[in-house]
């Protein structure tokens, strides 16, 4: 049986090593069950197997979200996950109980991780968890926690919405945990929750958030995924880079392209080489933002195919800040932050639940932007 610790609990956590993998947010089944996405994350499994084993590492830590929908899970989705985790049977894996792990939304203890019941491997954490390990104080806290229930620790693990951490690329979480009440009980924090990888300091205490594991949209963009290494020893951190997984590029046809009156041409010849680079394998969206001729924009795509992207789109941007209203009148629409038109639109609504609202109109807004 799958082990299920309540808070009750004290005891000495069992670990292979004193260095354990820590990871976050493989939010399975994104992107509506996509099979590109099911196949990213086999292959990122693989590649995670194949550099922990390399290293001895024979633990694996979870802070939350293996999966990505929290009412319903499909078939092929759990085909995947069954897939992923018989990949890592070789390795002893703790998971924490995060949001989209659970069924309710603030409380964790019926959750969609209950169908590893039975795996040896695997100890799921639904209730706060004190405990030692390797003769550190340790507490794991996971998705509708209490913070009364954290004892005072050396590392507090946890899938935490803190106060003025970046909730994605475009806006800052302003509500939640402040720093002051997880630092007042451990001075190093591991959280998963938000995906931009994020590390700070505060004189000489930590709070880290590990990220995603590879990108899942355009908002992660520039934020570099991987795994962290925790040394129980002396409770180090390092970081490894995930150079496996494709990333998401925002290609400016002005930065690919010159125009003259016939059409488009390419810059510089010599380019060539560092925009394959940046296509291939990669996720890329070419941005019109200059006017030029169709049939130079589907030459230039034909040419991008070549260069063997995993996928690639188009998209238009306005040629003009300006947007003609009337013969006499025009609005200028340049520096606008649409995120933030977004919750302002939302808050003049008379609907409940407005910050769910907000936050999916804005994600979807991220995503298709």
């Amino acid at each position: 049986m799958t082990t299920t610790i309540t808070p009750q609990e004290t005891k000495e956590f069992t670990l292979k090593n004193n260095k354990v993998c820590c990871i976050a947010d493989l939010h399975l089944g994104i992107h509506q069950n996509s099979i590109f996405w099911h196949e990213t994350a086999l292959s990122w499994a693989k590649w995670l197997r194949e550099s922990l084993k390399k290293q001895d590492i024979k633990d694996i830590l979870i802070l939350g979200d293996v999966f990505h929908y929290r009412d319903e899970i499909a078939v092929n989705t759990l085909h995947v996950v069954n897939e992923m985790f018989k990949l890592w049977k070789d390795f002893n894996i703790i998971i924490l109980v995060g949001n989209h792990d659970s069924y309710y939304k603030d409380r964790s203890d019926i959750n969609s991780l209950s169908l590893f019941d039975g795996w040896k491997n695997i100890t799921i954490i639904s209730e706060t968890l004190n405990t030692v390990i390797f003769g550190k104080k340790c507490c794991f806290a996971p998705w509708g926690f209490d913070i009364n229930d954290i004892k005072n620790s050396d590392i507090v693990f946890g899938h935490f919405e803190i106060e003025s951490f970046k909730m994605n690329s475009y806006k800052l979480c302003d509500h939640g945990l402040k720093t002051e009440e997880l630092l007042n009980k451990a001075s190093l924090i591991l959280s998963g929750h938000f995906h931009l990888r994020d590390e700070r300091e505060y004189g000489d205490k930590k709070i880290i958030y590990v990220g995603n594991p590879f990108e899942m949209d355009f908002g992660d963009t520039g934020s570099t995924k991987g795994y962290y290494l925790l040394d129980f020893n002396d409770l180090v951190l390092e970081f490894f880079e995930n150079c496996k997984s494709p990333k998401h590029k925002k290609m400016l046809l002005t930065d690919l392209i010159t125009s003259d009156k016939f059409g488009a041409v390419v810059k510089d010849q010599k380019d060539i080489k560092k925009i394959q680079a940046e296509i291939e394998n990669n996720i890329v969206k070419l941005i019109i933002d200059m006017k030029v001729a169709p049939d130079h924009v589907d030459t230039l795509l034909k040419k991008f195919s070549v260069y063997k992207p995993f996928s690639l789109s188009v998209d238009y941007s306005l040629v003009s800040d300006t947007l003609q209203i009337t013969d006499e009148a025009s609005l200028d629409v340049s520096g606008v932050d649409v995120a933030k038109a977004i919750e302002e639109f939302v808050n003049l609504l008379d609907i409940e639940d407005k910050p769910s609202i907000i936050k999916y109109s804005q994600d979807l807004y991220k995503k298709y932007r």
